[in-house]
């Protein structure tokens, strides 16, 4: 180990002038900062034969803004050339060689993650001049690991601000997006290139992809051409922080904050805090860049960076660890083009991280399927299998360091982070050209790891609200209002089943009872998902909507309590209500077909907005508020008549009009919030 760190510490140099042989020895060191070297900095004078030539001046001269000559020393009558003699701090030292012909001083390195850089002149006996420069790295470990940490941090909450403020702005384009250009694989995969190039995010991406298989709105073949597309958008960011406008950092920043702090208009903040992102990110690699770039003086710091990123294993699961970490491959593609502008890693080894940070990025989508549908499982598996057989591939390819591939790449630029950039980019998309045809394969084995179990038919519901979805907002409520379509709809098959008891008495009560609990169960988790929405930074149009939408879950809510209402209701009247004749009878029937048709209507203007399904809700309501005055006027007469009319079975008939009506009501509600494009405008009712 000793030897080994002699080598890369020390090295040797031999020149021959006018006769004469120097040697030096002490270039490229490294230690710690403030401290001393171990190794000196030494001028060695030979003369023809290879006797050492004793009495040679030799000045040695600091020439960077760090460290300072100090003893001990090797050689005779030293004189101070510049430097300050009390402190210590010597700049420029002219020594003698001494019998041995040497000439020798001590670095003392600054105290800033620096180069030290020293210049040594030997007046040689024939009257030329010999020259060395040499270098050491003095290295402070925190400051590094801090600014490292801290430039990370900074790009990463620049990623978060820029993402999560594009997808405020793009937001409802982006669903729609992702809805209509999903029907064959090649559009697929231009929505997802398009969607990530938009909100900087592949992870979101492939969450919304993974969210829509979850919810019906997309197939697992339609899931993958959006995922490989993501992964050719996320290259975007790669490009951008390429073109070096690091310089522009502060002024990014300037102009995003003046935007968020005196625009009026809230899109126009949502500009401002993106462009603040935007700046964020490059004074993160700044930050990283100027802590790291000192570093690739040292030989044996560049060597370990060099070594680890050249083995395939260990740079792809560094990659791939630090993205899962991070759940950011941008910001890891970021780092690793940092390391390679700072000539610490090779093309080779930026390509392995570039692979692992990749393979990393999976482990969001497998995260938003947990607890999901199967098919929200395959379509992770099968973003995780196109990223992982890729990464196999091109790194068996890029596995040769003067190979066409890495030439290839070479050959598109002469700047180092240009050509990691241009890697990143050509690999994605080259991956997405032989995966494409493939989708259906990979779909069939995504099946056969992740099954299609037969089993049997549940008459639960579940609902699938995807917390990863709340970074973005707009998302979320759609993901939210797609759920309450599934609350509607089987709120409405409870009172399906509530109605056929009391007129029948043939469905089984506790059924019914149990549905209505999973009803509350629905509201109490769509209630916490939407209080959860509330603590994001919401827009003034979704602030606006979001008590709408909690409003229209407690109205369906309400429905189904009526629901049991109807089931105790039945303890109190005998036989098969829908053969007896008379108006009540015929009344009771005539309302359970206007709330079953009123429960139709409601769930397609739920699922589709549609205002005609809307309005026909409104119409549904007049003529069951019409049938229960007819009713309780007629109930009213018998009784003063002292007629059939009036009995038990006729009040308990009337109460089950009146069920029917309060479930119109809160339908209605539902209704009237769609017509007034989210705005309250019903009644406040209701009991």
């Amino acid at each position: 180990m000793r030897s080994t760190l002699a080598v890369l510490f020390l090295s040797l140099s031999l020149s021959i002038a006018s006769g004469y042989t120097v040697e030096v020895s002490g270039e490229s060191q490294h230690g710690s900062v403030g401290s001393i070297l171990d190794d000196p900095f030494s001028i060695t004078v030979y003369d023809s034969l290879g006797h050492p030539v004793p009495g040679v001046p030799v000045d040695f001269a600091v020439d960077s803004e760090e460290g300072s000559i100090t003893a001990p020393f090797t050689g005779t009558d030293p004189v101070i050339l510049e430097g300050d003699t009390s402190s210590g701090d010597i700049d420029g030292l002219r020594l003698t060689t001494g019998a041995d012909g040497v000439a020798a001083v001590s670095l003392k390195l600054g105290n800033e993650t620096h180069n030290n850089v020293v210049e040594g002149v030997a007046f040689l006996p024939d009257g030329s001049e010999f020259c060395a420069d040499y270098s050491a790295l003095g290295i402070d470990l925190k400051e590094i690991l801090f600014q490292v940490i801290g430039g990370l941090a900074i790009f990463l909450l620049g990623m978060r601000m820029m993402s999560e403020s594009l997808q405020r702005v793009a937001g409802d384009r982006m669903r729609s997006i992702l809805k209509r250009m999903t029907d064959n694989r090649l559009l697929g995969l231009m929505a997802g290139a398009l969607v990530t190039a938009v909100i900087q995010s592949s992870s979101a991406t492939s969450v919304i992809a993974v969210s829509f298989v979850n919810s019906g709105l997309m197939v697992l073949r339609q899931a993958v051409g959006v995922i490989i597309g993501a992964n050719i958008g996320t290259t975007i960011t790669g490009q951008l922080i390429a073109f070096k406008v690091m310089t522009y950092a502060f002024p990014m920043i300037a102009v995003g904050f003046a935007l968020l702090a005196f625009a009026r208009n809230r899109r126009t903040q949502f500009w401002g805090r993106a462009l603040v992102g935007l700046g964020m990110i490059f004074l993160g690699m700044t930050l990283m860049k100027g802590v790291l770039e000192p570093l690739k003086s040292s030989m044996a710091v560049k060597e370990f960076f060099m070594n680890f990123s050249s083995n395939p294993l260990l740079a792809i699961f560094a990659g791939t660890l630090l993205t899962a970490i991070i759940q950011s491959s941008s910001a890891t593609v970021g780092l690793t083009m940092t390391l390679a502008g700072a000539g610490l890693i090779s093309l080779q080894g930026a390509v392995y991280l570039v692979l692992g940070d990749n393979i990393g990025t999976t482990v969001t989508a497998q995260l938003s399927a947990i607890g999901g549908s199967r098919a929200a499982r395959q379509t992770a598996m099968a973003h995780t299998m196109f990223n992982v057989l890729g990464a196999v591939y091109m790194g068996i390819l890029i596995a040769n360091p003067n190979g066409f591939v890495l030439n290839f790449f070479r050959s598109t630029s002469g700047d180092s982070l240009r050509q990691v950039a241009n890697a990143h980019s050509i690999f994605n998309l080259f991956n997405a050209l032989i995966f494409l045809p493939l989708v259906p394969l990979l779909a069939r084995v995504c099946r056969w790891i992740v099954p299609d179990r037969k089993e049997e038919v549940s008459e639960e519901i579940e609902l699938h609200l995807d917390d990863h979805l709340l970074d973005s907002p707009a998302l979320a409520i759609d993901n939210l209002e797609r759920e309450l379509v599934k609350m509607a709809d089987y709120a409405g098959d409870t009172v399906s089943l509530a109605t056929k008891y009391f007129l029948t008495g043939a469905s089984r009560p506790e059924k019914i009872m149990s549905m209505e609990d999973r009803v509350d169960y629905m509201q109490r988790d769509m209630t916490i998902y939407a209080s959860k929405l509330f603590q994001r930074d919401l827009d003034q149009e979704l602030s606006l909507k979001l008590p709408v939408i909690i409003h229209s879950i407690n109205d369906i809510e309400r429905v189904s309590d009526h629901a049991v209402n109807m089931v105790e209701a039945r303890d109190r009247i005998k036989g098969d209500i829908t053969k007896q004749s008379g108006f009540f009878p015929e009344a009771a029937v005539e309302v359970t077909a206007l709330v079953h048709g009123m429960f139709e209507e409601v769930v397609k203007a739920l699922a589709t907005h549609d205002r005609e399904a809307s309005r026909s809700v409104l119409a549904y309501e007049e003529r069951i508020n019409s049938l229960e005055d007819r009713a309780k006027r007629l109930y009213a007469e018998s009784l003063n008549r002292e007629e059939r009319l009036g009995d038990m079975t006729g009040l308990v008939l009337l109460d089950f009009i009146d069920y029917c009506e309060r479930i119109g009501d809160h339908l209605t509600n539902v209704a009237q919030s769609l017509l007034g494009g989210g705005f309250w405008h019903g009644t406040d009712d209701i009991t």
